[in-house]
């Protein structure tokens, strides 16, 4: 008999289900489909927890396709708030598999997710798990064709303990608009499977802000969230956790709760935190550079600390090429132009893009 708890301890497991629409079947085509969705579960005093689950799903329509096809890569991040606002992420971007292939004899409508998200005791269709649960965790989708509209979570403690979420909802993004973010995600993917770490934070300043780096900007400029979000996944997935614009919008959260009522500071210790304030005077005077770390001067290795990259600066020879005048040319207020962008780019472009990547993931 399963149990109904309030969670207080963080060591957990989880188990998530999802709902759909039904798609008229029109033939067999198979397209896939980004899906993100969101719920979570409010505890005592301010404590709760969050799931975000995104991924690709393959649209079938036809009733002969299997209901858990090949190409459907969902993942789930899971994180705690505490009733001070702090975050920690118990899952980050967990894979989820199809849960037939786990538990092949298992009883699925013993999880227990409400009625409309249950499974049949014999039927798996659309039901998945993860490896990386102690206790379960399964995504359950209905009906088993269609966009994913409705997102519920049950919660492991421990076996026969568990919290259940609300209904939480689920957006689906524009094929077309995929494939253009795709294309321009190819080149930061290689970077960063290779762990160049310095190539890949200039392809990410690239697609965030072109006008940050010397590198030709893409045509469109795709800003956006899916774009941010699949950004955010490359280096997390690179990294194991340790760079990545959740990773620093985590930290950002921490620091504007130290400074709610200065921006300035809170970009200050959002510096000091991610590592991007230097560390000892630089043996030649530069009045363009400041306490700020120049990009030649980042920690392109897994070594440094933690949201380090991506970078949130201009390129050095966007600054330079600010600061010195081609030959020949007169500019009384290069040097000045050039401290300004770099002031500018740090107090008012880092909340900007904070921001920004809160909305979107």
């Amino acid at each position: 008999m399963f149990k109904m708890l309030t969670l207080n301890p963080l060591s957990c497991v989880l188990t998530v289900a999802l709902v759909t629409t039904m798609t008229p079947p029109v033939d067999a085509q198979t397209r896939s489909y980004r899906v993100r969705c969101q719920t979570m579960v409010s505890l005592v005093q301010g404590v709760s927890l969050t799931y975000r689950l995104a991924g690709s799903l393959p649209e079938n329509t036809a009733a002969e396709i299997p209901q858990n096809p090949v190409g459907a890569t969902l993942t789930l991040t899971v994180q705690w708030q505490d009733q001070n606002g702090r975050v920690q992420t118990l899952l980050n971007a967990s894979a989820l598999s199809d849960y037939e292939q786990l538990a092949p004899d298992a009883d699925y409508s013993q999880l227990p997710f409400e009625e409309t998200f249950r499974g049949q005791p014999n039927n798996a269709d659309r039901l998945y798990g993860t490896p990386a649960s102690v206790h379960g965790l399964y995504v359950s989708l209905r009906p088993t064709s269609g966009q994913p509209q409705q997102m519920q979570t049950v919660h492991y403690l421990r076996p026969d303990e568990y919290v259940r979420s609300t209904v939480g909802t689920c957006q689906t993004e524009n094929a077309d608009l995929d494939m253009s973010v795709d294309e321009q995600l190819t080149l930061l993917q290689e970077r960063l499977q290779a762990e160049d770490w310095a190539a890949a934070d200039r392809e990410t300043r690239r697609l965030l802000a072109p006008e940050s780096t010397s590198l030709p900007p893409f045509e469109p400029v795709l800003v956006q969230p899916d774009l941010i979000r699949a950004i955010d996944q490359m280096w997390l997935t690179a990294s194991s956790g340790q760079f990545g614009l959740s990773v620093q919008l985590r930290l950002w959260q921490q620091a504007l709760a130290a400074h709610p009522n200065n921006s300035e500071a809170a970009v200050n210790a959002f510096r000091d935190r991610v590592g991007w304030k230097l560390a000892a005077p630089r043996s030649e005077v530069d009045f363009i550079s400041s306490d700020w770390l120049n990009e030649s001067e980042l920690t392109y290795s897994l070594q440094a600390p933690e949201g380090h990259l991506p970078w949130g600066g201009v390129s050095d020879e966007v600054v330079q090429s600010v600061a010195v005048p081609p030959p020949g040319v007169h500019c009384g207020s290069c040097t000045v132009d050039a401290m300004q962008l770099r002031n500018e780019r740090f107090y008012r472009y880092i909340p900007q893009l904070m921001e920004r990547v809160e909305l979107s993931l």
